[in-house]
């Protein structure tokens, strides 16, 4: 990998419209390009994820994708609408979300991957879109809704039970996007991407309930969008900066440390995994170009693999009772 070295301006500006930004040397690598066979091309790739032996992704657009380290990618279930999630499920499935349902993909005697359900039908109007989401230790999923239009701080995120009750756990998002439970599970990482902020819930882990929340970073408006995250085991958040071609690295107090650059524009999710954590998956997309675009920039949609001196803190899987199957 090539290293730079990316050095921040010694500021701090605190007007409402701009981030806070720390001076500090900023250590940065740039991202290798995964192999076509391992990684095809996507309209909207999203949601990575590790199970512990194998990657799974989705193109948003139509469907699932999975690879096992050394082997090909799989198109696993080509749905035929929108897809926005993908998320390890404890019996050895994932749950998918497919439109506004929650669908247990699981993997028969044959080695076909098939969808039991919907498992939960998510009680959401027509012109609602379901988008990126998280487990919990006690395999409770929480997932954001974007209310009709984006309509500003109409979204909200939802937390579904293993049998598939669904609580409405917090409202006032715009776009509501990636998440990630912070070491301890006290506190959920949330990207509102409309209002460029992550918020941080406070969490009680017995019942669920969100008790308050405070924005843990918010994002000058020229800069790039926050999209997915992953947290590490120090602590660190590692966003997708959409439209800027950056994965970045903020540590627990909000400083900015590494920076990976990519040779695409539309840097959508990270995940941490592979044998001992520190491999980073990162989906990107080619969403709104045309043909011209599309052929200009070929690498837009692929997928890209970093290393990483830390080590990634694993999301827990969800759980989901069978016998709630529609």
């Amino acid at each position: 990998m090539k290293d730079t070295l990316h050095l921040i301006n010694e500021s701090l500006i605190t007007s409402d419209d701009t981030a806070t930004v720390y001076s500090k040397d900023v250590h940065g690598v740039h991202a290798e390009l995964v192999a076509e066979r391992d990684g095809p091309r996507t309209v909207l790739g999203e949601s990575p994820r590790w199970d512990g032996d194998t990657w799974w992704w989705v193109d948003a657009t139509d469907g699932v994708w999975c690879r096992r380290p050394g082997g090909p990618a799989v198109a696993v279930w080509q749905t035929g609408e929108r897809t926005s999630l993908v998320h390890p499920e404890r019996s050895g499935g994932v749950v998918v979300a497919r439109g506004t349902d929650l669908y247990l993909l699981r993997q028969g005697a044959d080695g076909e991957w098939r969808p039991l359900g919907p498992w939960c039908e998510l009680p959401l109007e027509d012109g609602w879109l379901v988008n990126d989401g998280v487990a919990d230790s006690h395999g409770r999923l929480w997932i954001g809704a974007i209310a009709p239009d984006r309509a500003p701080l109409a979204g909200v995120l939802l937390r579904i039970e293993p049998d598939g009750v669904v609580h409405e756990a917090a409202d006032g998002f715009t776009l509501t996007n990636g998440m990630a439970w912070g070491p301890g599970e006290k506190r959920l990482y949330h990207v509102d991407t409309g209002e460029r902020t992550i918020w941080a819930h406070e969490v009680d882990s017995r019942s669920g309930r969100v008790l308050d929340r405070e924005p843990f970073l918010d994002f000058a408006r020229d800069d790039g969008l926050p999209d997915g995250i992953a947290m590490d085991t120090d602590g660190g958040i590692w966003v997708a900066m959409y439209s800027s071609g950056q994965i970045r690295r903020y540590d627990a107090m909000a400083m900015l440390d590494v920076v990976i650059d990519l040779d695409t524009p539309q840097c959508t999710s990270v995940e941490f995994g592979g044998p001992d954590g520190r491999d980073l998956l990162i989906t990107t997309a080619r969403e709104g170009y045309d043909e011209s675009r599309s052929a200009r920039e070929p690498l837009a949609g692929r997928l890209f693999q970093a290393r990483t001196r830390h080590a990634g803190l694993g999301k827990a899987k969800a759980a989901v009772e069978t016998g709630t199957f529609k």
